[in-house]
């Protein structure tokens, strides 16, 4: 079985050798774990939807034993602020990832990594409410639980992800 570090640690390789931002590497595992992922990690719904403390503390480890660097930076915007992860893992060394392949995974990753944290938010949150929690009315509850993050344009990039990804809730 893989380690969790090591699927955190080869998330970030493969998605170039860094990763910026804590929500987009939960979201990011939560949505690969759905391709077939296999990591174990549990999963409960937090703030930004589904979250995995396993996943933190696999950064921790993975920082601890030097595998991954994360340094904070703060938005301009607001002061708040964002880690970006970083590894010199050379990708050559990733033959999977967890049960995914590596082109498979690579594949993935590009794509997930092409969205904004916000969509990847929705994305997983949906997913959640709709395969873990079974909500019916999802729409209405991701309302509720994310008011005005699905406006702009976000929730159809969000359902557009998961349809492509297979994973797309049922129409009714």
């Amino acid at each position: 079985m893989t380690k969790l570090d090591d699927i955190v640690v080869g998330v970030v390789a493969l998605s170039g050798g860094e990763l910026v931002g804590r929500i987009r590497l939960q979201k990011i595992v939560y949505l690969l774990e759905q391709k077939g992922l296999k990591s174990d990690a549990e999963f409960i719904y937090h703030h930004y939807g589904p979250y995995s403390e396993a996943i933190a503390d696999a950064v921790s480890d993975a920082k601890f034993w030097d595998r991954l660097e994360e340094i904070t930076e703060f938005r301009k915007l607001d002061g708040a602020p964002f880690s970006i992860f970083r590894t010199h893992r050379p990708i050559s060394d990733i033959q999977s990832l967890g049960g995914l392949r590596q082109e498979r995974a690579r594949n993935l990753l590009e794509r997930l990594n092409s969205e904004n944290s916000t969509v990847l938010e929705l994305a997983a949150t949906i997913h959640w409410l709709t395969q873990v929690e079974k909500v019916v009315d999802w729409q209405k509850e991701l309302e509720r639980r994310k008011p005005g993050k699905a406006k702009f344009g976000r929730l159809e990039k969000a359902i557009a992800l998961l349809t492509e990804l297979e994973v797309a809730p049922s129409s009714n």
